[in-house]
C-alpha cells in the first residue's frame, strides 16, 4: 500500500524513535518549490553529479561507466570518458584534481584522473555491507519518468534468489558481501560520502584513510551530498524520504528539512546551480527545482 508524504509524516512523528535513529518531528521542514524537466544526460543511467569550474561532472551506473563533463546550463557534452568502477553511485573532484568515485556495487571508493580517468588507487569503504530493512522504514520509491533511452536495459544488480527476506540459501557458506557508497563530497582533505548499508555519513581522511567522524542519517537511501552556501553544513538528499537533510557537518545534528511533492521524480545526483537544485533521476534526465 502506497502511504502518502503527508500520512507518513504523521505515522513517523507518531512512533517512538529507535535508539540512535535522528528524531525528525523538531526538525524544521519547508516544502521544496514545483520541479521541472531540465535536459537529457549524456547516459541512460546518470547517478551521481559533481559541479566545477569546469562544469558538471555526470557520473552514469550503466555498463560501460561513462563520466561525462557538462555544461550545466543546457547539458551540451564538453567531453567523456569511461572509469574503472561497478555501478558508482557517486562523484567529487578534490583540490588536486583527483576525482573520487563510490563504485558501489565492488564496495570501493576509486581515485582517478578528473582529467583523462586513468585510475591511481582503489580502496575499500569502511560502512558497506548489506541494506537491511527496519521496521519503520518508508516505501521505495522507483521513478514514474519514461526512459530518456528506451532501448538502453538498465543495469543490473546482484542476482536475487527467491526466498523469504533475510534467509540465504542452504549451502550458502556466507551472506553477501553487500554495496558500498553513495553521494561524495569533498573539503580541506577529507572525504565526507553517504553509506546506505550503514545508514550513515561518514568522514574519511584521503591520505590515511582513517574515518575521522560519522553521524546516523533519518532515512535507509541516503544520496548526493553538497556542501550548504554557508561552507559548515552539509546537504544529504534520501530518495526515498524524498527529502534533503541540512547537517552540521561536525556534530552530525540535522538542522533542516527540504520536502520534496510525491510526484516528483526519484533523487540520485544532486548540486546547486545558478539558484536551483539540479537533480538526476536514474533513467537519463536532468530535473530541476528552484533553491532557497
Amino acid at each position: 500500500m502506497k502511504i502518502g508524504r503527508r500520512a507518513f509524516l504523521g505515522t513517523a512523528a507518531a512512533m517512538p524513535a529507535l535508539a540512535g535513529i535522528p528524531n525528525l518531528a523538531a526538525v524544521k521542514t519547508r516544502k521544496a518549490a514545483k520541479w521541472e524537466i531540465a535536459y537529457k544526460t549524456p547516459h541512460s543511467h546518470p547517478n551521481g553529479l559533481c559541479l566545477t569550474s569546469e562544469g558538471l561532472w555526470v557520473q552514469d551506473q550503466g555498463e560501460e561507466s561513462w563520466m561525462s563533463l557538462i555544461n550545466p546550463a543546457d547539458g551540451k557534452l564538453i567531453r567523456e570518458f569511461k572509469v574503472d568502477f561497478d555501478k558508482a553511485s557517486g562523484v567529487c573532484v578534490d583540490d588536486e584534481n583527483v576525482m573520487w568515485v563510490t563504485s558501489t556495487y565492488n564496495r570501493l571508493i576509486v581515485s582517478c584522473s578528473a582529467v583523462d580517468g586513468k585510475t591511481i588507487a582503489k580502496r575499500w569503504t569502511p560502512g558497506s555491507g548489506i541494506i537491511y530493512r527496519r521496521k519503520d522504514d518508508p516505501p521505495g520509491r522507483s521513478t514514474k519518468l519514461q526512459p530518456a533511452y528506451p532501448s538502453e536495459a538498465r543495469p543490473r544488480g546482484p542476482r536475487r534468489v527467491d526466498l523469504p527476506y533475510g534467509q540465504v540459501p542452504l549451502d550458502a557458506k556466507e551472506a553477501a558481501a553487500g554495496t558500498g557508497a553513495h553521494g561524495i563530497v569533498y573539503k580541506d582533505g577529507l572525504l565526507y560520502y553517504a553509506n546506505p548499508p550503514a545508514r550513515a555519513i561518514f568522514v574519511i581522511d584521503r591520505k590515511t584513510w582513517e574515518v575521522q567522524n560519522s553521524w546516523p542519517v533519518p532515512g535507509n537511501r541516503p544520496h548526493d551530498l553538497m556542501w550548504d552556501a554557508d561552507g559548515k553544513t552539509l546537504w544529504n538528499a534520501d530518495s526515498n524520504l524524498n527529502a534533503f537533510f541540512r547537517f552540521d557537518s561536525t556534530t552530525g545534528e540535522i538542522l533542516e528539512r527540504v520536502q520534496l511533492d510525491d510526484d516528483s521524480p526519484v533523487i540520485h545526483g544532486a548540486k546547486v546551480y545558478q539558484g536551483f537544485m539540479l537533480c538526476c533521476d536514474d533513467v537519463g534526465w536532468m530535473w530541476r527545482f528552484k533553491w532557497l
